[in-house]
């Protein structure tokens, strides 16, 4: 029971390990804490040291400006290291969701796994698209701004850093979908049990008068 929904949301749960807002399982239910904090810290060290700590500085002693954007990776690792310590919690969560579900099913809803693994892999689909298509669209602004010959070389190398650059938001709204699909999964396995409880209700005052 409990494996069948952790299976199901598993494609979600394994970009979001890769992305450092989980911790990674091998095999399924042996948590691997150690592994997932030592390859969030080596990436993220060295996100910061090559990446985001130079624009930063670039930005306030150079051009002596702030923009928000500079403060995204610092929300994105406040959200990791949140995401990492409520994980067991969020176990916990899906556990007592299997045993709701397993009620709803012996109350005689019928369980829709497959509908719901779908949705989840049009979820990441769609947030797939919307990372090449922020990288396409920066890219090509980026080119026709500054009039620059496009070859395929600085194509690469152009997206590789707007890849890098866009990659805190990214993690951002990943988050989002995850905590977004368990939600709903949440706020649909509520709304069947409160349906069943009240028709219950309904037929036991029927049959009581």
């Amino acid at each position: 029971m409990t494996e069948t929904l952790e299976r199901t949301l598993a494609p979600l749960m394994t970009i979001g390990g890769f992305c450092n807002l989980g911790i990674f399982e091998y095999p399924v239910g042996q948590l691997r804490s150690y592994i997932s904090c030592l390859y969030a810290l080596a990436k993220w060290s060295l996100l910061v040291y090559f990446v985001y700590y130079p624009i930063y500085v670039q930005n306030l002693l150079i051009y002596r400006k702030i923009y928000i954007d500079n403060f995204v990776p610092i929300a994105t690792i406040i959200l990791i290291l949140i995401s990492i310590c409520r994980f067991k919690e969020l176990k916990t969560c899906l556990h007592e969701l299997a045993i709701v579900d397993h009620t709803l099913e012996v109350l005689g809803t019928p369980k829709e796994y497959h509908r719901l693994r779908n949705w989840i892999i049009r979820i990441i689909i769609g947030w797939i698209v919307f990372v090449f298509y922020q990288l396409m669209c920066n890219n090509f602004i980026y080119f026709f701004f500054y009039n620059i010959d496009i070859k395929f070389t600085l194509f690469v190398v152009g997206m590789y850093f707007m890849l890098l650059d866009i990659y805190p938001s990214n993690i951002i709204a990943l988050s989002a979908l995850i905590s977004a699909a368990i939600l709903g999964l949440v706020l649909y396995m509520c709304i069947h049990l409160l349906c069943k409880l009240f028709l219950l209700t309904l037929c036991v005052k029927i049959f009581t008068v």
